[in-house]
């Protein structure tokens, strides 16, 4: 399945990424691949095997925070995005789940939008459940695009057994985050820009 996450800058979206690969490694035992960084075993998207739709990508689960910054909607003929709608249309043949953040959905590759099966849409409700100061609660709007009519799911999460698990400073270009065979951290000195 293709699963796009939707929402404003805090409002969650990162965190429900976490989640569900979280959910996707501890149930279903996944391989994790993403674009930023986890507490639980997971692997830096190598954005090669991406494209060529690997072998090993087989029964995984790939999260892309951000998809803008590698599939924008303003660069639909480029290189990059080509590639990346070419994965989405094949990624059912190895048994992916593909799952997204962006703020918007029209910041996405049309191709990507219109082959997401399930958007989700997290809203941070700015309230404190456990009185620590940090907001914790986020209402979540799932669209199952598969069904007709649509079937709409509402839900309210709670963050806070989340937070640790996952890096928001750390996100990475996937397709420039190799130098050799050395791993470039965004923000790094020395990545040759």
């Amino acid at each position: 399945m293709i699963i796009g996450i939707y929402g404003l800058k805090g409002g969650g979206k990162t965190l429900l990424l976490c989640i569900l690969l979280y959910l996707e490694w501890k149930m279903f035992k996944s391989k994790i691949l993403a674009n930023l960084q986890f507490s639980f075993p997971h692997e830096i998207i190598d954005a090669q095997r991406l494209v060529e739709l690997d072998e090993s990508l087989k029964n995984s689960a790939i999260g892309i925070d951000e998809l803008h910054m590698i599939a924008d909607s303003r660069r639909s003929g480029a290189k990059q995005n080509l590639l990346m709608s070419y994965f989405i249309l094949q990624s059912r043949h190895r048994s992916i789940n593909f799952y997204f953040t962006d703020q918007f959905e029209h910041h996405t590759d049309r191709r990507i939008r219109d082959n997401t099966d399930i958007k989700i849409i997290v809203e941070n409700l700015h309230m404190d459940s456990d009185n620590d100061g940090i907001d914790d609660l986020f209402r979540v709007i799932i669209q199952d695009l598969r069904e007709y009519p649509i079937k709409y799911y509402i839900t309210v999460i709670c963050g806070t057994n989340f937070y640790e698990m996952y890096d928001t400073d750390y996100l990475i270009d996937i397709f420039k985050y190799k130098k050799g065979d050395k791993l470039i951290k965004n923000g790094d000195k020395n990545n040759g820009r």
